[in-house]
């Protein structure tokens, strides 16, 4: 049996230490979103279109909003789309739109939704209504739940024109609350890094190599248009990632970078919001696959979980020296990877990210049965529920 237990644990090192190995490529390639250090005169800058959907979002959009107001960039549009929100999300948005001063009136526009059509998700819609009315030659998505750094928009459309693609995505930094908010969220960031070779997101061709993030999406408007924008995802919830995929499928070019000098996002703000968000897309990031769902939550059991039980079980019942060695290894691996995050990402709170990186068995069992409560949603549902919608399987 130990023998047996031996191959196991060494199967899952193995498989570890190819995460690590992607890991330490992906800390010494990931590009920063930085401003360009040549100036490009101020006839010569392209218009670009913020665009942002927005549904309940009152106790976010106006962060979000005067953020934007203050990119250091003159020709900008931001769309606000309010997506038949029952707060004060459009009295929001109207108020900052009277309190603007003349240079910056037309600045800003308020758009209202049209009731959902069958067959689309939510967002997805807001968004295409929001690409129709955009002017720009460039349109960027962000949520509202985002807040910017004045010379943000610059930095976007530099390093698009710089490296030459058209789509740029970027990881902002999350602002983390409660416990809750600080185990779960950090893992969005430890499946990219530890198993998708970022630099291959610009360096190579295949629709495979492509991820995106909804938090901030810039398109050249073109290459947007060409793919059939949002109207080519609407019934999907990971639009971002298909969208990034279909880019590189009609053989355009995109890049992947790290804004979190220059975006802030705080997604939810209580674990029970953590566990509703999550719920949505964790099923839905497995293509609804229960085969491929159920095969990976064992995965992540096994390689994040299992190893430190079987290092105490060895420990206790005196196994020999080889399997302890053999347990340590897996045990700690993961953890080293999540404290290397935390010092590359965290710019708040950093000492608290490595404490809770010891806890990152117990991140993994939260994924995983945020997962299974994905599924149980899925099939017990007949479909997914999200701020007051229903969409069918």
């Amino acid at each position: 049996m130990s023998v047996a237990i031996q191959g196991l644990v060494g199967i899952l090192l193995f498989i570890l230490l190819i995460n690590f190995s992607i890991l330490l490529v992906n800390l010494c390639t990931f590009m920063r979103l930085r401003v360009p250090q040549e100036t490009t005169a101020d006839g010569e800058e392209p218009l670009i279109s913020v665009l942002i959907p927005a549904r309940n979002e009152e106790a976010n959009i106006e962060a979000c909003i005067r953020s934007l107001l203050k990119q250091q960039y003159q020709q900008l549009e931001i769309l606000v789309l309010d997506d038949q929100s029952s707060d004060q999300t459009a009295a929001i948005v109207q108020r900052l739109m009277a309190g603007l001063a003349l240079h910056q009136a037309n600045r800003l526009r308020l758009l209202q939704g049209t009731a959902l059509p069958q067959g689309w998700i939510g967002k997805n819609f807001a968004c295409h209504q929001l690409a129709r009315q955009a002017q720009g030659e460039y349109i960027l998505f962000t949520d509202a739940d985002t807040i910017h750094q004045p010379n943000m928009v610059k930095a976007v459309i530099g390093q698009m024109q710089r490296l030459k693609v058209q789509l740029l995505t970027a990881q902002p930094q999350q602002i983390l609350g409660g416990l809750g908010e600080q185990l779960v969220i950090p893992l969005l960031n430890f499946t990219i890094m530890t198993m998708l070779p970022v630099a291959l997101i610009y360096l190579r061709r295949e629709p495979s190599l492509a991820t995106g993030n909804g938090q901030m999406l810039c398109f050249q408007r073109s290459a947007y248009q060409a793919i059939g924008g949002h109207a080519s995802v609407k019934g999907c919830v990971l639009e971002d990632v298909l969208l990034a995929r279909s880019i590189k499928a009609a053989g355009y070019r995109m890049a992947y970078a790290d804004a979190m000098e220059l975006i802030r996002c705080h997604m939810y703000h209580s674990m029970a919001e953590v566990w509703s968000g999550f719920s949505k897309n964790l099923f839905a990031f497995y293509n609804y696959s229960l085969p491929f769902a159920l095969g990976a939550l064992l995965l992540n059991l096994l390689l994040f979980v299992a190893p430190p039980f079987i290092l105490a079980a060895s420990l206790l019942l005196a196994a020999s020296p080889l399997l302890n060695v053999l347990a340590l290894l897996p045990t700690l691996l993961p953890i080293v990877m999540r404290m290397l995050l935390a010092l590359r990402f965290n710019r708040q709170a950093r000492g608290r990210a490595l404490l809770l990186s010891l806890l990152h068995a117990l991140s993994i069992m939260l994924e995983c049965l945020i997962l299974l409560n994905s599924i149980r949603w899925y099939y017990r549902k007949s479909g997914t529920t999200w701020k007051g919608r229903y969409y069918p399987a």
